[in-house]
């Protein structure tokens, strides 16, 4: 896996990004190159598309949104909705991460009514939570929603709905007023919340009353910021206002920072009031639209924050593993940013780029000029870990960086890397005959791939691949993913059949490992039973392993040679197994099913003999522990033992202590062993009465000899 240093600058610095418009003229890579893996893409009949992409899962499964008029078609999916024009309903589509269209399902309203903005996040267990603007009545799968009892109609209303992962809805609930009701932000914490920004926007002058969810109400006049916890239930956790003596607070975005706390960011035109705090506008009464920052913890308490004396807009903001905050927008005059001033002219549009730390003070900053009658040029951006990447896209001649170049037409998607130091080490860029506008900008948990949205119209080169929008006069929506580093494959190996059972054994260190859908803290897992095995693990960050294999079983057997024992030099011992089976292999070279050792041919001391045993896959195999000892007679050891023959009691007597005695039947097995505690032993008594009447070998140990003797049980 890889691992990533956090760096940070230690002094305010601007970015010399001179080699910038080079590449974006001739679209090579700066460093390593990076490729496009897959693409997709939807179109409308008669009206352009564009695809925002809106989430990417504990899974790494890819969320788009589409806005659509009449028709909309994903490869062999078509949804219309008759009596719109082009962009009044919503289309969601999900892919996995190799670009596998899965499914996909549209949010409609009735004719001449509209779907409005669409926010959609994902839990750890894949549950889909859609807040979204409708009129009158929005159409959800197979549930119609209608908005409140409110006096205008045409006003939209906000619902936030809760799916399963097999998209079934589980709940519904409403944010109703009599006027609009927007969604300005929805981000789910790491401690299993919900958050979401809401704002009504009234008419001066006239009271007004909104029902969250049914489970609060606020009244107001002109406008109303609210931030909402709830939970995975659906239950109202609590709700902050967010207010300002002039009307205009505008909350732009929602992030959850490590600590799960709540990051707003948005713009206001004088002091910001949340909750009982105060946040100091820089020029009060003056009435300036400057960006703030703010930042709750998970009880709603406000922990800091700051209205920032910029004359711009913030438009896209990240947080990384740092705490330091990443943001791109856009310059509407003078502005005086760290120690440089940023300047737009009547005739220019001024984007910029930037880091700043905790305390929301620049660490570096870049920009990019283009003419104002080329239209603004937003920047997308997103991080991993303390890295981050943007997207955008160029036309005509455009000073950047301190560098004037020619584009031309049509426009250029282009994407970048910046290092935690602030310097740009890649960039490519993303050509179509017909241009390429980037809308969206992710990266996968991994932090090694990039899912890029947006339009494309004509043919769009993305690396090897070569794709072409369905309609000739429109734009086709677009969704691809570049990955930047080769991702780190795990595989079992080939299907296989094995004897009885497997141990299937993943790669270490990660923290989530699933077995067939089961999830386990161990990377291996036993197989008993033939079929197919799915296998998958991940880090905290998401990042997915998987393989899967298909295991057959074949049943084993057992191969058993008896207990460990001891021969004299001049004994013969004979082992064997079973008979029937497709091979055998003993120690000492034999292929047959039974062997014979004599203990003159091996000599004396200890030695191991096994066998191997092989019937299809299986092959089993087992040892014995053969001692070879220098063994006499009783009779020339001193050793007698009586009665001989016997009935239950056997008694031993010895010249010397006794050590050890041993009984063994005709097959050469152990029958009676007997350890002697007391070193000073001499006199033994035997029970022979498990043992049933035969001819036996007796054999006695005593100070490092071994004599043997035969008995006869009566």
């Amino acid at each position: 896996m890889k691992t990533h240093k956090h760096t940070r600058t230690t002094r305010f610095q601007k970015l010399p990004l001179l080699i910038f418009l080079g590449f974006c003229m001739s679209g090579i890579g700066y460093g390593q190159n990076w490729d496009w893996e897959w693409s997709d893409q939807n179109t409308q009949k008669d009206a352009a598309a564009w695809t925002e992409i809106m989430d990417i899962d504990f899974q790494n499964n890819i969320y788009t949104g589409t806005m659509f008029g009449d028709s909309i078609f994903f490869r062999d999916t078509l949804f219309t909705s008759e009596g719109h024009y082009d962009w009044a309903n919503w289309a969601i589509a999900k892919y996995d991460e190799q670009g596998n269209f899965q499914t996909a399902f549209d949010i409609t309203s009735m004719p001449n009514k509209s779907i409005f903005e669409v926010d959609l996040v994902t839990d750890k267990n894949l549950n889909i939570y859609i807040a979204c603007q409708f009129q009158e009545i929005a159409y959800l799968l197979d549930t119609t929603i209608h908005r409140g009892n409110v006096k205008e109609p045409d006003s939209p209303e906000l619902f936030l709905v809760k799916l399963t992962p097999g998209f079934t809805i589980e709940w519904i609930h409403l944010i109703s007023s009599n006027a609009q009701d927007v969604c300005q932000g929805l981000a789910i914490s790491p401690d299993n919340y919900l958050y979401m920004a809401t704002k009504q926007i009234g008419n001066a002058g006239e009271n007004d009353t909104v029902s969250f969810m049914g489970q609060d109400t606020a009244i107001f006049n002109t406008s109303l910021c609210s931030l909402l916890k709830i939970d995975f239930d659906g239950i109202l956790v609590w709700r902050k206002e967010l207010k300002s003596s002039m009307i205009g607070v505008e909350v732009r975005e929602v992030n959850i920072t490590n600590a799960n706390n709540i990051l707003l960011n948005g713009h206001v035109r004088d002091n910001l009031f949340y909750s009982d705090d105060t946040i100091i506008h820089p020029h009060q009464g003056e009435y300036m639209h400057r960006p703030f920052f703010i930042e709750i913890d998970s009880s709603g308490a406000l922990s800091k924050g700051k209205i920032k004396d910029w004359n711009m807009v913030v438009s896209d903001t990240d947080r990384d593993e740092s705490g330091d905050i990443f943001f791109a927008g856009f310059v509407w005059d003078t502005v005086y940013f760290g120690t440089d001033t940023l300047i737009r002219h009547e005739d220019t549009t001024v984007n910029i780029i930037a880091k700043l730390n905790a305390d929301y003070e620049p660490e570096w900053f870049e920009t990019a000029k283009a003419r104002t009658s080329q239209g603004s040029y937003y920047f997308h951006i997103d991080t991993f870990q303390d890295t981050l990447f943007f997207a955008g896209r160029c036309k005509g001649t455009i000073p950047i960086f301190d560098t004037v170049f020619n584009l031309g037409s049509p426009y250029k998607g282009f994407i970048g890397r910046v290092s935690p130091n602030g310097k740009l080490d890649k960039f490519i860029i993303a050509k179509s005959s017909g241009g390429l506008q980037p809308h969206g900008l992710k990266v996968d948990n991994c932090g090694d791939n990039l899912i890029v949205s947006g339009r494309f119209s004509g043919h769009a080169y993305l690396g090897q691949d070569t794709i072409e929008s369905y309609s000739t006069s429109h734009w086709d929506g677009i969704v691809t993913k570049l990955y930047m580093h080769d991702p780190y494959h795990f595989d079992f190996g080939p299907d296989t059949t094995v004897c009885d059972s497997i141990r299937l054994t993943g790669p270490e260190g990660y923290k989530y490992y699933y077995w067939n859908g089961q999830v386990s803290e161990q990377n291996w897992f036993d197989v008993f039973v033939p079929g197919t095995y799915v296998f998958a693990c991940t880090n905290e960050d998401r990042c997915w392993v998987r393989d899967t294999i298909n295991i057959g079983i074949q049943p084993g057997f057992t191969i058993n040679l008896g207990q460990d024992t001891v021969i004299g030099l001049t004994d013969t011992l004979r082992l064997s197994a079973p008979e029937g089976y497709e091979s055998y292999l003993w120690s000492t070279g034999s292929t047959e099913n039974s062997i014979e050792i004599t203990g003159i041919s091996i000599g004396q001391g200890d030695w191991s003999v096994w066998v191997a045993v092989t019937q299809g896959v299986c092959t089993i195999t087992d040892t014995i522990h053969l001692t070879v000892s220098f063994v006499r007679e009783l009779q020339e050891m001193g050793v007698s033992i009586y009665p001989n023959p016997a009935g239950d009691i056997l008694h031993v007597f010895s010249e010397k202590y006794l050590e050890r005695i041993e009984i063994y039947d005709n097959k050469g097995s152990v029958v009676i062993s007997k350890k002697i505690q007391n070193a000073m032993d001499n006199r033994v008594k035997l029970n022979l009465s498990n043992i049933p009447p035969g001819i036996y070998l007796i054999r006695i140990y005593f100070d490092g000899y071994a004599g043997n003797g035969k008995i006869i049980k009566l």
